[in-house]
């Protein structure tokens, strides 16, 4: 007993921290203030804003990790530091930007700019007032990770405008979400690859943002109702080809921290051929000023100044950017880790989509001679010629009736999206969904992005700027309850509404994965909803794909 009663009397400190840490966390209404605090176990923050005619709480710029800068670059995030004093969420700079194409949809981007800073680790939460108000718990969760070519992007771009916003979704889930959008490092400072990196360093730092903003939604999120039980991740193009990573993260041994997904459109180069990422490195390293190879380039490039590192970034990366496989978190190109079964086996189900036409913004309208090979060439590992010539002999028989800029365009679109869906879908077939976004707007008409007008729209909002295309107040809330209804039950179908604008049509799970194309997939036209089979993903073409990257990488290791 004199045992016990020591032991006992040693732990007790730690007890009653424990339960003093615990019971200082939490929602805290203030009477002289109508704006809640978040208490976390870092810092306090207060809400941003309060939408009263919705009853939709904002937290805006959360710190989820230390600010990535030092000896913080090109590693892991680090925990955030405790920070004194209530802080009111208005700072929460953008991450460091490159330019993308203007043919691409991306509302904002030009504002991103002037507000953007390497420490920029933030999250927003949208959150329905009767969660916290009512201390209502086990709210599903929906995470939101942008795209922007992984170079581009944040979760404040036209968010006034109603895009990224997530007041929408929450109404169109009769107020039973909460949707958390986040940054994560770009370019240069997220997704640089090179010798140096492999040793002292990190690969993929942007992956690693997005990891820990969900596991720091996994320890907080109940503080605000969420149920962590429930969190599904959300991702458009870079997102979405960010969330086909986490889904095979350590050789699909690790936990990526949600159970279920929607992938709309993801886009990713087939990481196969990494020399010219370790040549961008030593291209960095250069325009920095800095040796190019070996431990004093990391070294000088974590002291550089960041004026030199964003000039640089905006040279050398060039609008474009791509995970690059480190043989540690993603062990081997994505397609290639699917092929082999090295996935979480963990996920309740997916949901996965894609416009009509995803290639066609690639494509320039002069096509350079030789594009289709170039590319294919360059998307296997050096010496593989044999592939090489293959899939470039395919394409060229299947399409030989087409232009080039038609065949060009269909070759992006199987090996940047396609296939990549299809690899999804055969790794997680029981159940999933597939859909098609074939809404012709006059503005940008099926192409990439189009469908992000529909999954942020709000009819109380501006529409998002630089968008003047029609919309459909009907089938853009239609659509958005799909989505919602996804994400609070797994099912897009349930739960059914009582109110008739949200009266879906029956969304069928996919089929036919066995058959050269997938049946079952709803298509959104014009006129609504209709089941069809996806033309895009054929078994033939994706599996050639499939079956040529991983003899061109086994060959050649």
């Amino acid at each position: 007993m004199l045992i016990f009663g020591t032991i006992l009397s040693l732990l007790a400190p730690a007890i009653a921290l424990s339960l003093t840490s615990s019971a200082s966390t939490g929602i805290t209404f203030e009477p002289s203030h109508n704006l809640p605090l978040l208490k976390l176990t870092y810092g306090t923050w207060r809400a941003r804003e309060y939408n009263s005619e919705e009853d939709v709480y904002t937290f805006r710029n959360i710190r989820y990790a230390a600010p990535p800068v030092g000896d913080l670059r090109w590693s892991k995030p680090a925990p955030p530091k405790l920070v004194h004093g209530i802080q009111d969420g208005s700072y929460g700079p953008n991450c460091i930007q490159d330019e993308i194409p203007e043919v691409f949809f991306m509302p904002g981007a030009k504002g991103l700019f002037g507000t953007a800073d390497e420490d920029c680790l933030f999250l927003d939460i949208y959150v329905p007032g009767n969660a916290l108000r009512k201390r209502k718990s086990k709210v599903p969760v929906v995470v939101w990770i942008h795209g922007g070519a992984y170079v581009s992007g944040s979760k404040d771009q036209a968010v006034k405008s109603g895009y990224y916003n997530g007041t929408s979704l929450i109404k169109r889930a009769d107020d039973d979400l909460i949707v958390v959008t986040i940054n994560y490092r770009l370019g240069a400072f997220g997704f640089l690859a090179g010798e140096p990196l492999q040793t002292h360093g990190i690969f993929n730092a942007g992956l690693h943002d997005q990891r820990a903003a969900l596991s720091w939604v996994q320890k907080f999120i109940h503080l605000l109702g969420g149920d962590r039980d429930n969190v599904s991740a959300w991702g458009q193009s870079a997102g979405a080809g960010s969330l086909v990573y986490h889904l095979i993260a350590e050789g699909g041994k690790l936990d990526p921290l949600f159970r279920r997904a929607i992938l709309q459109s993801p886009s990713l180069e087939s990481g196969a051929n990494t020399q010219p990422s370790y040549e961008r490195f030593e291209s960095f390293a250069a325009a920095v000023g800095c040796p190019t190879r070996g431990v004093d380039s990391l070294h000088c490039l974590r002291s550089a100044n960041s004026t030199a590192l964003r000039k640089a970034n905006e040279e050398v990366f060039d609008g474009v950017s791509f995970p690059v496989p480190d043989g540690k978190y993603i062990q081997s190109p994505a397609l290639v880790e699917y092929a082999k079964g090295n996935t979480w086996k963990d996920i309740d189900s997916v949901l996965i989509s894609h416009v009509l036409d995803e290639g066609l913004l690639s494509v320039p309208d002069d096509v350079p001679k030789g594009q289709l090979q170039h590319f294919i060439t360059s998307s296997l590992p050096p010496n593989s010629t044999q592939q090489a010539s293959f899939m470039t002999a395919l394409f060229e028989s299947l399409y030989s009736n087409s232009t080039e800029k038609e065949k060009v365009a269909a070759v992006y679109t199987a090996l940047f999206f396609t296939c990549n869906m299809r690899a999804v879908l055969e790794a997680y077939p029981n159940p999933a969904w597939a859909f098609q976004y074939s809404f012709l707007d006059g503005e940008i008409n099926a192409m990439h992005a189009s469908d992000m007008p529909a999954t942020w729209y709000s009819s109380q909002l501006p529409r998002p700027d630089n968008y003047n295309g029609n919309v459909s107040d009907e089938l853009f809330s239609q659509f958005q309850r799909y989505l919602t209804n996804y994400a609070r039950t797994g099912n897009p179908n349930t739960p059914c509404s009582r109110k008739p604008e949200y009266e879906l049509s029956y969304w069928p799970k996919v089929s036919g994965l066995d058959a050269d194309v997938p049946r079952n997939v709803l298509n959104m036209v014009n006129e609504g909803f209709e089941v069809i089979s996806d033309e895009q993903m054929s078994k033939s073409v994706c599996g050639a794909w499939t079956r040529a990257l991983v003899e061109a990488v086994e060959s050649g290791s």
